[in-house]
């Protein structure tokens, strides 16, 4: 879906409380991110009903009557009727963000971070297992990890942990290395030393 700006993001979080708060005995919040994740993918996969969603020359009263007819039996009544009080407030178009908010609020909840290691292998099982001790320790959370096979980057890792990047990458190194190389010559060159011996 389309890209979020700093309001948009704040309206989210705002739904994402609010509908974090319905959740209970009968809709467990696990169950209901685990619903609204496939809607959201399914939202990803099919752009005719994502047009549908977000084009505001529909009808709202038409749209909330289509997803009551095509929704209404397939998901939580909780879930839809979410979506029915979005789409009366116009905020369909934040959906996907709206869940992104869910789902990281309720890992705050569990003490959890989501995590993405790049390699450019794949991770053995104690590589695995080290690593996820070790970014529990950094984080002060419990990773949930999402692995990514990269094999530009010839050695090392790369690690996304919230908005942050750690890169511990070949690539990189040579990177700094090349940058290190590059300022000490521009320095002897701005000093007048000669790379020359008579």
């Amino acid at each position: 879906m389309q890209a979020v700006n700093d309001v948009g993001i704040a309206i989210a979080e705002t739904y994402a409380r609010a509908l974090m708060a319905l959740a209970g005995d009968d809709v467990p919040l696990d169950d209901l991110l685990e619903e609204f994740d496939g809607f959201v993918a399914y939202i990803n996969a099919t752009p005719e009903f994502e047009s549908f969603l977000v084009d505001a020359t529909i009808d709202a009263d038409a749209r909330a009557a289509s997803l009551e007819k095509t929704l209404r039996g397939r998901m939580a009544d909780l879930l839809l009727d979410f979506l029915q009080v979005l789409n009366r407030k116009d905020r369909l178009p934040l959906v996907e963000q709206i869940f992104i908010q869910s789902r990281l609020a309720n890992e705050a909840l569990k003490n959890q971070v989501e995590v993405t290691v790049s390699t450019p292998t794949s991770l053995s099982d104690s590589v695995r297992e080290s690593l996820v001790s070790a970014l529990k320790a950094y984080a002060g959370r419990d990773p949930i990890l999402t692995e990514c096979v990269e094999p530009g980057l010839l050695g090392g890792l790369v690690v996304h942990i919230g908005d942050k990047k750690l890169d511990f990458s070949v690539v990189n190194k040579l990177r700094r290395f090349r940058k290190t190389l590059d300022n000490r010559a521009s320095r002897e060159i701005q000093s007048g030393r000669s790379y020359v011996q008579d």
